[in-house]
């Protein structure tokens, strides 16, 4: 009981310092740009801070058990791709929505039984179903992008508004509520930590450990297909693994939150609340480097040095 009790006071701890790197970063940045403080500015941040935070409540999942997935940008290529060729059919809004989150379900799912059943190693089954999904999206659009005439139903999912905030900024914050209710809450979520801290105990103890990893990595691919409709519906076309499709890299954006939001890649430790942190952290740094022309691969080596600090600092800490 002392040792969960550390554990969460070094949650609230390393929360914290988030917050307040937050915060500087909120106020250096007019000073680079007099347009960040724009309502423009901050619409467009945010709905671009909404897919990767989306990704990342399924990512914060499967870490917490101790895995990993890699395969959710790849997930989020099928979707689009599957929505907009729905577009191309004339199919009703209703059912493109119910097609691809069921698309996404089944392949997280597919995730989850190779690695369950088939006693695989996460990082090795996703790695592969990334390449498998990769492939098949290239191979069925020859590497071209497509368009569709969609219905303006379809186009507000993730371009429509809710006042002045875009629906995807909306959608987010409620599936982070549900993801905070369903960690805090729940049965289903005091498991999640019990098999990621102690597999073999949780196992012990009576939890069904195969059905809580079974239901975690289909829940990534459902995050995943979210926010891969939020990008269709909002573009309106697919671009098979290019930056302006919004899905590639999208995995080491998820990894990148959920590790600086405080969790722990063996498992068992990370909060919803830091993952988000983490995720609005790395979109204001995102911000500030176009802000600063930065050559867009210069921002993944700093995406890359952002995840490695918070492992080497999550890691020292949990040594001390």
């Amino acid at each position: 009981m002392e040792t969960i009790q550390k554990a969460r006071t070094l949650l609230k701890q390393e929360e914290t310092l988030l917050l307040l790197f937050i915060v500087i970063v909120t106020l250096i940045s007019p000073i680079f740009s007099p347009e960040f403080f724009t309502s423009y500015n901050f619409s467009n941040l945010l709905r671009q801070i909404s897919y990767p935070a989306i990704v990342s409540i399924g990512m914060l999942l499967t870490v917490l058990i101790g895995g990993i997935d890699l395969s959710v940008g790849s997930v989020m290529q099928a979707v689009s791709l599957t929505a907009i060729m729905l577009v191309q059919l004339q199919a009703p809004t209703g059912v493109i929505v119910i097609v691809v989150l069921a698309l996404g379900l089944f392949l997280g799912l597919m995730n989850g039984m190779l690695i369950t059943f088939g006693k695989l190693q996460p990082f090795i089954v996703t790695l592969g179903t990334k390449v498998i999904i990769d492939g098949t999206t290239l191979f069925m659009t020859k590497g071209k992008g497509i368009s569709g005439d969609a219905s303006d139903s379809f186009l507000s999912i993730g371009g429509g508004y809710m006042g002045a905030i875009p629906n995807p900024v909306i959608i987010m914050l409620v599936l982070y509520i549900i993801g905070f209710i369903l960690l805090n809450k729940t049965i289903f979520g005091r498991q999640i930590y019990s098999v990621g801290s102690n597999r073999v105990a949780a196992y012990n103890s009576g939890i069904n450990v195969k059905k809580v990893q079974l239901s975690v990595y289909a829940l990534s691919g459902l995050f995943a297909a979210i926010a891969g409709l939020l990008i269709a519906s909002r573009t309106g076309a697919y671009q098979p693994m290019s930056g302006n499709s919004g899905a590639t890299g999208m995995e080491l954006s998820a990894i990148a939150a959920v590790v600086v939001g405080g969790a722990s890649l063996s498992g068992g430790k990370g909060t919803i609340w830091g993952a988000f942190l983490g995720a609005l952290l790395a979109g204001l740094l995102f911000n500030l480097l176009v802000f600063l022309n930065m050559n867009p691969y210069i921002q993944q080596f700093i995406l890359g040095i952002i995840i490695l600090a918070a492992v080497i600092f999550s890691a020292s800490k949990n040594r001390k």
